[in-house]
């Protein structure tokens, strides 16, 4: 079977995001299933539906993906669904799920209905998409691990199960009151980290010395956290894609795939999460992914792709992030202001250039 994998660049300055099309055919070749995971900002979202047209020849996408409601990942879905012709979405609905937390609100104030009405309010952009999907008639399915009644061909969701999801959604940052007060401390917050970034010291790091280190437990969002991860497997050739999520989520869909019966460190294709940030990966599962460091001047095994904005750096992607992979045996390739396409020999030839692979960086960040 054949397939193709394309990652649309999201962003103009240094705010990353996702956006990512791809398409696969049944082991005959007769067929094609399209897909969307994401859709970035809204422009992005219109060169996704303009890609699918020119690359894919369609303007039908069997299965959309809602990662997470984020906007940098929600908001450019309603132009997918607005031009194109979606069968089928999967997306957390987190203000259907109020009955199965509410218990856990010590509140007394805040009612089931306040407390849907924050979460529908939090998430403008995943809300709009869920709306039209549910006025067209459009199926939408919880991607969850532990249910997969999605049936698309060759995929499993393998991240969050349903306990872990409620667990994040409790956290997240639409429960809790927005006043004037946290806004301003948001954007001083958000100043001072800019400030940090620009004044970033560096260190060297060796092959055989990783300066990457296990993140702290709650190093990320839960929002983050509660990303959907997609596992494809297209005749023993494994794709991961992995959102934004972090080290216990990862750690969750490690345990669901070996249960599913398939090896790890075995992975053809494997997206970085959350743009390359140390935040949401560290070397312990790292090393259950995708294998231990390999010796200086090994061949690489796997590719990996990081969604970066093209003014990203130093943030997206790290550079210990980076080393991380590479000594791995991963081959990594950041977006960073031009789509990138995976593909196996037999889909249709662009006439693109091989993308120039991000190299072993001697110097990191010092943080």
């Amino acid at each position: 079977m054949e397939y193709e994998i394309d990652f649309l660049p999201v962003g103009e300055g240094s705010s990353s995001g996702d956006a990512i099309c791809l398409r696969y055919s049944d082991d005959d070749g007769a067929s094609w299933h399209v897909g969307v995971i994401d859709g970035g900002t809204q422009s992005s979202g219109e060169s996704l539906c303009e890609h699918i047209k020119t690359h894919y020849n369609t303007v039908v996408v069997d299965f959309v993906i809602c990662t997470h409601p984020d906007q940098d990942h929600a908001s450019g879905l309603s132009k997918v669904f607005d031009e194109l012709t979606v069968k089928k979405l999967l997306m957390h609905c987190p203000w259907d799920y109020v009955d199965h937390f509410f218990e856990s609100v010590t509140d007394g104030r805040i009612t089931k209905e306040s407390m849907r009405q924050r979460l529908i309010d939090g998430h403008p952009y995943a809300y709009k998409i869920y709306e039209y999907a549910i006025e067209n008639g459009i199926p939408v399915h919880h991607p969850f691990s532990d249910s997969n009644d999605h049936n698309i061909p060759y995929l499993d969701i393998v991240g969050p199960s349903g306990d872990f999801y409620l667990n994040q959604v409790i956290n997240f940052r639409s429960i809790n009151e927005v006043t004037e007060d946290s806004i301003e401390e948001s954007s001083l917050l958000k100043r001072a980290m800019d400030a940090a970034m620009k004044a970033i010291n560096w260190i060297s790091e060796e092959w055989d010395d990783e300066k990457l280190v296990d993140p702290a437990a709650d190093a990320t969002s839960s929002e983050n956290n509660s990303s959907v991860i997609s596992f494809f497997n297209f005749d023993g050739k494994k794709i991961l894609f992995t959102a934004d999520s972090g080290t216990l989520a990862l750690t969750e869909a490690a345990d669901k795939i070996e249960a599913l019966g398939h090896d790890l460190q075995s992975f053809s294709f494997v997206q970085v999460p959350h743009h390359g940030s140390k935040r949401n990966i560290g070397p312990t599962v790292l090393n259950r992914l995708v294998g231990t460091p390999k010796l200086i001047d090994s061949s690489t095994t796997f590719t990996a792709f990081v969604s970066a904005a093209k003014e990203g750096e130093p943030k997206h992607p790290n550079k210990r992030v980076v080393n991380a992979f590479k000594r791995r045996g991963g081959e990594v390739v950041a977006t960073q202001g031009s789509t990138k396409y995976y593909y196996t020999s037999g889909t249709p030839d662009r006439g693109w250039s091989k993308a120039e692979p991000l190299p072993f960086y001697t110097d990191v960040e010092d943080d």
